[in-house]
């Protein structure tokens, strides 16, 4: 009986061994390797500065509030400079650019007023209305109305025939950098018109544009 017992203890134990050993590895522990644990993203937190406030007590604790950043000031664009704003009022040569129509400063007038640059036309014109010739101290003179205005000034020359003389008068004109004593033969009319005799080797006409010189007065 004693070694039917012990026979039967020895296959007890015997199958505890053996199921231990049959028993499969979990996936995570091959090798004998520890899984590592996994990577946790922590969100990024604005930075805190600590702030004194009081409490109920009346005494200061510290308190960490979030920095707020600076709002990003708005872009001040700086002024163009002047010498970019400028249209080109010259060519390489040095010539003055003209438009059909330009601004031009009388010297009887004294004051600016519109002129047509001609391209087909010698002399430069001034339209008058009453004209009246005159002597004084023995020379020729004319009284005129232009643009409402009266006018007296001395005959540099007669132009045309006897039938149909036209009176030639001078006086300074500015255009720009143009600045001359200019002759205008007197028609009738309103208009002021600019030959090629106040343009010939100092400005060009570009006929799409108008008014390209700016308004210059005179210093002396």
């Amino acid at each position: 009986m004693k070694k039917k017992s012990l026979l039967c203890l020895t296959l007890l134990l015997t199958g505890c061994v053996s199921t231990e050993s049959h028993q499969t590895p979990d996936a995570a522990d091959t090798n004998g390797i520890p899984p590592e644990p996994e990577s946790i993203v922590q969100p990024v937190s604005p930075p805190e500065v600590a702030t004194p406030v009081e409490d109920g007590r009346g005494e200061q604790v510290a308190v960490l509030q979030p920095v707020s950043k600076p709002k990003p000031s708005a872009v001040k664009l700086k002024p163009q400079p002047a010498y970019l704003k400028k249209t080109v009022l010259k060519t390489k040569d040095g010539k003055l650019i003209l438009g059909r129509q330009e601004w031009v400063w009388l010297s009887p007038e004294k004051k600016f007023v519109r002129a047509y640059v001609e391209l087909d036309q010698k002399e430069s014109t001034l339209g008058v209305t009453a004209l009246t010739p005159f002597e004084r101290d023995g020379r020729a003179w004319v009284k005129f109305k232009s643009r409402g205005k009266a006018f007296e000034l001395p005959v540099v020359r007669w132009q045309g025939s006897e039938e149909n003389k036209l009176a030639v008068v001078q006086f300074r004109t500015r255009l720009g950098e143009l600045n001359d004593m200019t002759d205008f033969v007197l028609v009738d009319g309103k208009e002021i018109r600019l030959g090629t005799d106040f343009t010939r080797d100092v400005a060009i006409v570009d006929l799409t544009r108008e008014y390209v010189q700016p308004k210059q007065k005179l210093t002396q």
